[in-house]
């Protein structure tokens, strides 16, 4: 009541009173939403990236610690396929606490990093650019399994590492052509002695002419 006596003794219009005693009472109800997505905010943030380049092309955003590659019938999956051939869990990216990406094999028809098969209960280390291809990639062994009824040969991703792109912005670091000490100038060398004159041979006064004898 002292706040809205004070403004209406300096103001005198009532509108802008409602306004500056509303601010302090919505404060406190607009502020834990505010932190709590804060907090939310944090785990979520996007460390990787899976690019579906076949069949069809699709973007993955991996924000969790382990993102779950396997068939539809999987409702923990964070990437669903639906393919027979692709089991169930099929494989698993995760972070670990050193930070190293890796990829663990859990199928049965196999999971291939650059063209190689991983192994089942094997784990691979991913660098930034790995393609990822669940089921054999190769076409012979696609027609030796019956073609697959219809389904693509395989289903191929590319990893992608954004963490290397959350580095502190090149602004913080002093440009390297400003010194960060002053430098001083060099000394000058010594004054050199002033310059002596050749020494002049000594002068040669002509003898006096004699007359010559009469």
């Amino acid at each position: 009541s002292m706040v809205m006596e004070v403004v209406q003794g300096e103001y005198g219009d009532g509108g802008e009173t409602q306004e500056l005693t509303q601010q302090p009472d919505t404060g406190p109800e607009t502020t834990p939403p505010a932190q709590s997505g804060g907090d939310e905010a944090a785990p979520e943030a996007t460390w990787g990236r899976l690019i579906c380049l076949a069949p069809e092309p699709g973007i993955h955003e991996l924000k969790q610690r382990q993102c779950v590659m396997g068939r539809t019938t999987n409702a923990h999956a964070q990437i669903q396929i639906d393919d027979a051939r692709v089991s169930s869990s099929h494989c698993k990216i995760f972070r670990t606490p050193e930070g190293a990406v890796q990829l663990l094999d859990c199928s049965s028809n196999g999971t291939y990093v650059n063209g190689k098969a991983v192994g089942k209960s094997k784990l691979h280390i991913l660098s930034s650019g790995d393609e990822i291809a669940l089921l054999n990639p190769s076409a012979k062994a696609h027609e030796a399994a019956g073609g697959g009824g219809g389904k693509p040969t395989h289903y191929h991703y590319l990893y992608q590492d954004l963490r290397r792109y959350a580095t502190s912005p090149p602004g913080d670091a002093p440009p390297p052509s400003q010194p960060q000490q002053r430098q001083l100038p060099p000394p000058l060398p010594p004054p050199l002695p002033p310059p002596q004159p050749p020494p002049q041979a000594p002068a040669q006064h002509p003898s006096p002419q004699q007359p010559p004898p009469p």
